[in-house]
C-alpha cells in the first residue's frame, strides 16, 4: 500500500514539476542547502552527550576536533595544524592561531585541556567515554601547544581523537550546560541558527571560519520527515540532498531530470553482540548456526534493495584489519540444523533479542530466515536513548543493530559488539579481549595491521558476532549541488556548494 501510494505521489510530482519547483524556490534562499537525513530530530547537539550517527552528521558541522577525516577516510589537520608523537604515550598538537568560537571566545590549548577534563569526568557521563580509550590527560605547553597523554601506547589514538573529541566553548559550556545541546557553540564552519522542534535544524555560515573561502554555503538546513514523504518532498523542490534514498525510487528520481543518484560504500553494517556467558549462545555451534542460517543475498535484496555487499567478518574493505582471505559464511540451512543438533537442540531453540526499532525490517527478515532452521526470536524493541539501560536490565541472548564506524578502523565495530569492557557488549571472551588490546597497543603500523587482521580472523572463526553486509548508501543530489559523501556515512558540508538550480 505504501509503495503504491508513493509511486502515485511521485508520478504526480513529476507531471507538475516546473510549477512545484517555482513555488519552492519562491521561499528558498538561493545559497541554502536543505538536507534530509532522518525521520526524527536528534536528542542533542552537545558532543559530550550525543552518541549516534544522526546526531554527529549535524554536530560535526558546528564543532571540530583537532583532526578530521576526509570523505575517503584519510586524516587531515583541523583545529591542530600539525602533530607529532613525542614518545610512546604522548602526542603533541600544534594548534591553529586566531581561531575563535562562534561566541567570540578564543580557542587555545586551555580550551583543549578543559574539554579533555570534561570528556573524562565521570560526572559528564559521555556515552562514548570508553572509546577515548587510554586518554589520561591534556598538558598545556604554551598557548598554542598541547600534549595529549595516554596511559599505554595506542596505535589508534588519532582515530579516537578525530572521531570523538569535539571541542566546545569552555566559558559558554560552563554557564549553559543544560541548554547547550539545543543551542551549541563551537568553532566549526557553520554556527547554530535555529531549531524548529520536530521539523528542522538550521545552521548558518561562520563568516570568521579559520579555513579561507569556506564554507561555500550561506545556510545548511537539516529536515526531518517520515520515510514515505522524503522522495515526494525532494521532487517538489523542498529538499536538495536525500542521504538515505529508498532504492525503489532511484528510477523515479533519475527520470525527473532534476537530480543525480550517487552511491557510496560506507563503513556501516548490521551486526550483533552475543551473550556467550549464559544461554544457548554460550555454545560456539549455536553462534555458527546463526551465521549459516543467514541468507545474506536475501537480506541484501529485501533489507537494502541490493545496496549492500556481503562481508565475512566485521571488518570492511578499505578499513584497517580487513582480510581479503576470509570467506563469508555460506547460506547453509542444513549445516545450521546439524550444528544445532550437535549442540543438543534437536527441536527448536528460542533466543531473546534486543533490537532497535529502526532495525525492525532487518530483524523481521532475519527472524523469518532463522525460523526455517528451528531458531525462534522473542524480540524486545528499544531505541538509542534506552539501549544501554535495556542491555543491562534485559540481558538478552543477543542485541542486534546497525553500526557505523566513525573511527574509520575495524577496531570500533569489533569492540562495540564484542569487547567485554564495551558498555554495548554482551560478550565475554578473554582470548578476543587480549588479542584486541595487543593489536591497539602495537604502534608499529605494519605489525598493528597484521594484529588487527588476526583479531578479525578470530571473530570469524569463533563466530563472535553476526556477519551480514557492508551498506551502500544511496544519495539523491539535486542538479547544481556539489557534495561529496563520506566513507563514514557522516559527511562534512563545508565544501558543498550550489552552482545552479
Amino acid at each position: 500500500m505504501r509503495a503504491n501510494s508513493l509511486a502515485v505521489s511521485s508520478f504526480l510530482a513529476l507531471t507538475s514539476l516546473s510549477h512545484l519547483n517555482a513555488a519552492a524556490e519562491a521561499t528558498h534562499a538561493s545559497n541554502e542547502l536543505r538536507v534530509c537525513n532522518d525521520v526524527r530530530e536528534p536528542a542533542s547537539l552537545d558532543p559530550l552527550q550525543a552518541f549516534s550517527e544522526k546526531s554527529y552528521v549535524i554536530l560535526q558541522q558546528i564543532h571540530e576536533s583537532l583532526i578530521r577525516f576526509t570523505s575517503d577516510g584519510r586524516m587531515e589537520p583541523a583545529l591542530a595544524s600539525s602533530w607529532t608523537r613525542t614518545n610512546d604515550t604522548t602526542f603533541r598538537f600544534f594548534l591553529r592561531k586566531d581561531v575563535r568560537f562562534h561566541n567570540g571566545g578564543s580557542f587555545d590549548a586551555r580550551a583543549v585541556e578543559y574539554n579533555v577534563r570534561k570528556y573524562l569526568d565521570p560526572k559528564t557521563d559521555f556515552p562514548g567515554r570508553w572509546f577515548l580509550g587510554p586518554l589520561e590527560r591534556a598538558a598545556v605547553i604554551d598557548r598554542h601547544t598541547v600534549d595529549l597523554v595516554t596511559s599505554v601506547p595506542d596505535s589508534i589514538f588519532l582515530n579516537r581523537i578525530a572521531a570523538f573529541l569535539y571541542i566546545v566553548a569552555p566559558d559558554y559550556y560552563s554557564k549553559e550546560n543544560g541548554a547547550f545541546g539545543r543551542a551549541p557553540i563551537g568553532t566549526g564552519p557553520f554556527k547554530f541558527e535555529r531549531w524548529t522542534a520536530g521539523r528542522e535544524i538550521s545552521i548558518a555560515r561562520n563568516d570568521s571560519y579559520w579555513e579561507g573561502g569556506l564554507p561555500r554555503l550561506d545556510r545548511l538546513t537539516f529536515k526531518f520527515m517520515a520515510v514515505e514523504e522524503q522522495v515526494e518532498s525532494f521532487l517538489k523542490g523542498n529538499v536538495d540532498v536525500l542521504m538515505n534514498m529508498p532504492g525503489t525510487q532511484t528510477k523515479t528520481v533519475i527520470d525527473s531530470g532534476m537530480a543525480r543518484v550517487t552511491k557510496k560504500h560506507v563503513f556501516m553494517t548490521i551486526g550483533a553482540t552475543f551473550n556467550n556467558r549464559t544461554g544457548p549462545l554460550k555454545d560456539k555451534r549455536v553462534r555458527q548456526a546463526l551465521n549459516y542460517a543467514t541468507d545474506r543475498a536475501d537480506l541484501i535484496r529485501y533489507d537494502q534493495l541490493g545496496n549492500a555487499a556481503v562481508i565475512a567478518s566485521l571488518a570492511m574493505p578499505g578499513a584497517p584489519g580487513f582480510d581479503p582471505a576470509l570467506k563469508p559464511y555460506p547460506y547453509d540451512p542444513n549445516k545450521a540444523k546439524q550444528l544445532l543438533a550437535e549442540a543438543g537442540f534437536n527441536g527448536r531453540v528460542r533466543l531473546r533479542a534486543l533490537v532497535q526499532s529502526e532495525d525492525q525490517h532487518t530483524a523481521s527478515i532475519l527472524r523469518r530466515q532463522w525460523e526455517r532452521v528451528g531458531i525462534d526470536l522473542d524480540i524486545r524493541w528499544t531505541n538509542d536513548i534506552e539501549l544501554l539501560d535495556d542491555i543491562k536490565s534485559f540481558q538478552p541472548d543477543l542485541a542486534l543493530g546497525g553500526c557505523p564506524d566513525p573511527m574509520v578502523h575495524s577496531f570500533f565495530i569489533a569492540s562495540i559488539f564484542i569487547y567485554s569492557k564495551s558498555p554495548y557488549s554482551l560478550t565475554h571472551d578473554p582470548e578476543f579481549d587480549s588479542a584486541l588490546e595487543a593489536a591497539v597497543a602495537e604502534i608499529d603500523p605494519a605489525k598493528s595491521e597484521e594484529a588487527i587482521r588476526g583479531v578479525n580472523r578470530l571473530i570469524h572463526r569463533e563466530s563472535l558476532s553476526l556477519f551480514t553486509y557492508q551498506k551502500i548508501k544511496t544519495y539523491a543530489i539535486r542538479r547544481g549541488v556539489s557534495f561529496n559523501p563520506s566513507v563514514t556515512g557522516m559527511p562534512h558540508f563545508f565544501t558543498a556548494e550550489i552552482s545552479a538550480k
